[in-house]
């Protein structure tokens, strides 16, 4: 290689190492400027998606609260099936008075308890949409994969108290047409304690439900609390660790630099026509 061609080299040698020598500088001293306001803005992300996850848990309280209720609702409603069938067997006078209970009464106990079952479906599914929503994100590894959706059992018990009213409501045009079929209605009745257990067994479900979203929901909100003070330890170890090969990357370009300056200083060899003369 003539000594042109090693001065050239040498001399683009030494520019990219000294280029590449400020470049990983600058990146080094950029890393360690940004640790804190990464770590800062990733440990209030996480307490923004812990904040998001209590409220979630405070919702689901109400929700269970409203289940709850609305059991007891129906186990009223259960009993009040039960003792109304042992009234029409013993006396038709009782029939006009429950006729108005059937018809007026239980219908209106049942709407009451549809529209408090609407509004915790609504919440319900906000719920599932945060869960769904946090699960994506790959710094909490939620895995996120109800078998029975809050929402689609709190819906499903709404939907059981449907037939329920039509019941209801068939039974009233019973009671007002005859008082002497005791033995229909009385089958009616038990029919509508069938439906019943049948919206209780609902109820029981979504209730498993809620407890399995709360277990949920505070072991997320246990993994964030742990993320958060782990947090600037690991950013810190990263950070070191960019460091280090930075630092690496740093010598081998020093490498490089020195070898581009032994190109540029080194003597071209004398010819033989100079050795002779001297």
């Amino acid at each position: 290689m003539s000594a042109t061609m090693k001065k050239t080299i040498g001399l683009l040698m030494t520019f990219l190492s000294a280029i590449g020598f400020f470049v990983s500088i600058f990146f080094m001293v950029e890393i360690w400027h940004y640790r804190l306001p990464v770590t800062n803005q990733l440990e209030s992300g996480l307490q923004i998606s812990s904040s998001i996850l209590q409220t979630t848990d405070d919702g689901l309280v109400v929700i269970n609260q409203v289940v709850k209720n609305v059991y007891t609702s129906t186990q009223t409603l259960n009993e009040a099936t039960i003792a109304f069938g042992q009234a029409m067997t013993s006396t038709s006078q009782f029939m006009g008075t429950a006729g108005n209970l059937v018809g007026d009464d239980l219908v209106s106990t049942i709407t009451s308890t549809q529209r408090a079952l609407s509004s915790a479906q609504a919440s319900a599914t906000v719920i599932d949409d945060v869960l769904t929503g946090l699960s994506k994100l790959p710094l909490i590894g939620l895995s996120y994969q109800p078998t029975v959706p809050l929402n689609t059992a709190l819906s499903n018990v709404s939907a059981s108290l449907d037939p329920v009213q039509l019941s209801l409501k068939q039974f009233q045009g019973d009671l007002q047409s005859t008082r002497t079929d005791m033995q229909l209605v009385g089958n009616q009745i038990l029919g509508l304690n069938t439906q019943i257990l049948t919206i209780n067994q609902n109820l029981l479900q979504a209730e498993t439900t809620i407890a399995n979203y709360r277990s949920q929901v505070s072991t997320l909100i246990a993994s964030i609390d742990k993320a958060r003070s782990s947090l600037p330890t690991w950013i810190t170890a990263v950070a070191w660790v960019l460091t280090l090969l930075i630092v690496w990357l740093v010598l081998i370009q020093a490498g490089t630099f020195l070898q581009g300056i032994s190109f540029i200083t080194e003597q071209p060899p004398r010819s033989n026509e100079q050795d002779q003369s001297t």
